[in-house]
């Protein structure tokens, strides 16, 4: 059960369309944050972080999440997290807080950086509300701040009403396996590297293990254009941020049929066939730098509810280079890859 004031600090960083979208979101709001929220203070979970990563901490109540004072007398719960698992790149994971989602609020932070210390986290990420790479998203900000991922969503049932793209009658989704599908999205990053071959520094290919979800929803698709198969999009039942609904795991096509259209007209079918009920919605993550990504997600219907954020005080060194490879530890990813179509999956866009 959460307390009355984690419950409350959670409603105000959670973005501003749930309602309109799910009038239990509240619920839904903390039954998500529930399982991360458990894990503080648990010593098995820590320990067992720890045998797994091999730094040199011992106490397993550090690797734990945590529940630290602020000298505001406000709190904030923690994690260490590293980003694409990567022990040269540590970071505090902010899951809670009761301070406020603007400048003034994350600049109180700044302090249980020196909680951590002795992983030498680089910075801090936070979850905002709304789209942080606006100019006024964080003015006169104390601190360096960068959008690290955007949560972009839209209700499946909005995004179904919407008139069709001009590619939509070109496009057909027919059935895949997690083994065919896996090959075929290797086959695209592999070419993607060769004209991007820092590729691998912030997207990874899903594999067949990832796609086992979405096959087994029946959401694994090849994308079939004009009777030529020239891509993969998949997606499974993934309840977040306290909005329910689907997570695109992977969207990639390949060389002939990107930026040309087939994006939109892909995540328009694959809304389709999703399963929905009223209240759920299509969403996924998107690198701020992923345009082909962001322009796909807009054009389907959805919008940025949400960002991912570096940031990092003064004194402290930052998180080097941009936000990499999807990390499926517990309690959500601490980095998340984006496909070359591109979209990115977690979560997937």
């Amino acid at each position: 059960m959460i307390d009355a004031d984690v419950r409350a600090a959670l409603e105000v960083w959670s973005p501003a369309e749930l309602p309109s979208w799910n009038p239990a979101w509240r619920e839904e709001l903390a039954r998500w944050a529930e399982p991360s929220l458990a894990l503080v203070g648990d010593a098995a979970w820590g320990g067992a972080v720890r045998d797994a990563v091999q730094l040199p901490v011992a106490d397993p109540l550090l690797w734990a999440n945590r529940r630290l004072p602020l000298s505001s007398g406000g709190w904030a719960v923690t994690g260490i997290r590293f980003r694409g698992r990567d022990v040269t790149k540590p970071f505090v994971d902010v899951i809670a807080t009761s301070v406020t989602p603007d400048a003034a609020g994350i600049a109180e932070l700044a302090e249980v950086l020196v909680h951590h210390e002795a992983f030498a986290p680089r910075c801090l990420r936070v979850h905002l509300p709304g789209d942080a790479r606006g100019a006024g998203a964080l003015a006169g900000a104390p601190f360096a701040s960068a959008p690290d991922q955007l949560v972009v969503a839209g209700s499946v049932t909005a995004v179904n009403a919407r008139a069709r793209t001009a590619r939509s009658s070109a496009v057909e989704l027919v059935r895949s396996t997690p083994e065919a599908a896996a090959a075929r999205v290797a086959g695209i990053y592999a070419e993607v590297q060769r004209s991007r071959p820092d590729i691998d520094e912030w997207a990874t290919p899903a594999s067949a293990d990832d796609l086992a979800d979405a096959d087994d929803e029946g959401l694994l698709f090849d994308v079939v254009v004009e009777g030529r198969t020239a891509g993969v999009v998949a997606a499974a039942r993934d309840d977040a941020y306290g909005f329910t609904g689907f997570g695109v795991e992977e969207i990639a096509l390949d060389a002939e049929h990107r930026r040309r259209g087939y994006g939109p007209a892909v995540l328009q079918h694959l809304a389709q066939r999703l399963p929905a009920e009223a209240p759920d919605v299509l969403w996924g993550h998107v690198h701020p730098d992923n345009t082909p990504s962001l322009r796909n997600a807009l054009a389907s219907g959805r919008t940025v509810v949400s960002s991912l954020v570096w940031v990092t005080p003064t004194g402290w060194p930052g998180m080097p280079g941009r936000p990499d490879t999807c990390t499926p530890d517990a309690p959500r990813p601490s980095s998340t890859g984006v496909s070359p179509d591109g979209s990115s999956r977690p979560g997937a866009s």
